[in-house]
């Protein structure tokens, strides 16, 4: 790992740099650069002054061998640590402008005023093993697993009936409420199951993919027979309209196109629950809880530039209150099967 570097001085290095184009930085340069922005927008809580180091940048190449065909170029890539041993990721463009793509700390952040927002208080769920049709055990797929989560940040806020209640005999991963929500959504879905062949999992769980057109129609009939009115809406990811959700503290279904954050040489369709927007060097990025990225602090969220999502899944409820915040579009197309 680099020495760390206070923020101050990452500030005081950007300003001989700022006037040179990405592409005549090393890619150390372009590190200590992308740090530095992030650094202007992002604090850990508590912490407004906090240093990072960094590894040295690493090109990574998506895996001939990956089971989805992402087609995503070669990106810079480094780990990130911060004090009291909280770490984090940083991807940039190997090509062109070097454009910042996404980064993350394993941390509760704080946000500039002004240049983005989050809603506290949505759980996050990782994705966990259920019985399989094909298979005995699988992962329990992306899909449903953010539906959950998007579920629990509603039950917080007035809705503690769409949990529902476990059966007696249930399985025990059941009477967890999220894991539970969870295996009704999957069961109001057409679940793939796909082999595990590229190391996706750590132990070749079989991983579990679905539509998430399907997700929508699954969570307004879910909520329906939990005694709820939603108002739920698939279509297009445009920015404004998904800032203006989060800015009604109102978390979002999305839909992208990424990398996996521990194992970047892999990469797929994804769907995750977006919490916050935020603006760094220029750029727009979403801000999401991933099922498929473990994290020490259940506050942590992945950043990701707006670029690499395809459509979102919005939830109004009647009554109730939601809170915790620091148009007609075309829907996409069938092909973004997520894991």
């Amino acid at each position: 790992m680099r020495p760390a570097l206070p923020f101050c001085l990452i500030a005081v290095y950007s300003t001989c740099v700022l006037s040179s184009s990405w592409a005549a930085l090393s890619p150390e340069e372009a590190a200590m650069q992308h740090m530095s922005q992030i650094s202007s927008v992002l604090a850990i809580a508590s912490k407004p002054h906090s240093s990072f180091s960094f590894s040295t940048p690493t090109l990574v190449t998506q895996a001939p061998e990956q089971i989805y065909r992402s087609e995503l170029p070669p990106v810079w890539f480094i780990l990130i640590e911060a004090e009291a041993g909280r770490k984090g990721y940083a991807m940039w463009e190997s090509s062109g402008s070097g454009t910042l793509l996404e980064f993350a700390i394993d941390a509760p952040v704080q946000v500039t005023p002004g240049r983005g927002r989050m809603i506290a208080s949505v759980p996050v769920l990782q994705q966990f093993p259920v019985p399989g049709l094909k298979v005995k055990t699988v992962a329990s797929g992306c899909v449903p697993t953010a539906g959950a989560s998007l579920v629990g940040y509603w039950a917080k806020c007035g809705f503690p009936q769409w949990l529902g209640a476990a059966a007696p005999e249930a399985d025990p991963a059941e009477r967890e409420p999220l894991k539970r929500v969870a295996s009704r959504l999957r069961n109001g879905m057409r679940m793939s199951e796909i082999p595990d062949t590229a190391g996706y999992t750590d132990d070749g769980l079989c991983l579990s993919g679905a539509y998430p057109e399907e997700l929508a129609r699954a969570l307004e009939r879910d909520a329906r027979a939990s005694g709820i009115m939603a108002g739920v809406e698939y279509g297009r990811f445009a920015f404004s309209r998904f800032r203006q959700e989060i800015d009604a503290d109102r978390p979002v279904l999305l839909s992208c196109m990424v990398r996996l954050p521990h194992k970047p040489h892999l990469s797929w369709g994804h769907e995750v629950v977006g919490v916050g927007w935020l603006e760094v060097e220029g750029g727009e990025f979403a801000g999401v809880k991933d099922n498929f990225y473990p994290t020490t602090s259940p506050d942590a969220v992945r950043w990701i530039r707006k670029d690499a999502f395809d459509s979102m899944i919005s939830v109004r409820l009647e009554g109730g209150q939601a809170g915790g915040g620091s148009d007609g579009a075309k829907a996409p197309n069938e092909q973004n099967n997520t894991h």
